[in-house]
């Protein structure tokens, strides 16, 4: 016992003994997320397109009990979830698509899987059906 005594009193100003700590990596760096493509155009934008005549097409991808309230006239009608069946019903992958919806969300998704098909100048309305008709698009009902 004495002897553990005279041992903490000669090392009392000395360093502590300390096991070797594990070497922590740091953290691998964080890779940035790519950013989503530019896929969408608000009303001012599809209104400047109709206003050039660029012969542009608009793609109605609600389901039908929506467009039974009206749609865009001469809208292509098909619903978001037969389009991958469809395709052939779109027109050539460089024609400029509208894309759109009640709102802008399900256009958004569609819009974005079109341009990974090969439509380059495909955009999805940000503002849906009823910025289509703010834009100057005329409506008709079923």
């Amino acid at each position: 016992m004495l002897r553990r005594i005279l041992r903490r009193l000669r090392n009392r100003g000395q360093p502590q003994r300390v096991a070797p700590s594990v070497a922590v990596p740091p953290p691998a760096p964080v890779e940035p997320e790519e950013p989503l493509p530019d896929v969408e155009v608000d009303t001012e934008g599809l209104q400047s397109w109709l206003a050039e005549e660029s012969g542009l097409v608009l793609v109605d991808i609600r389901e039908p009990h929506e467009i039974q309230h009206g749609h865009v006239k001469g809208a292509l009608l098909l619903r978001m979830n037969d389009i991958p069946n469809r395709l052939s019903e779109l027109p050539s992958t460089d024609t400029r698509l509208i894309i759109y919806c009640a709102a802008g969300v399900r256009s958004f998704g569609v819009t974005h899987w079109l341009r990974e098909q090969g439509w380059t100048d495909a955009w999805s309305l940000t503002s849906g059906f009823p910025g289509a008709l703010e834009a100057g698009c005329e409506m008709e009902r079923p």
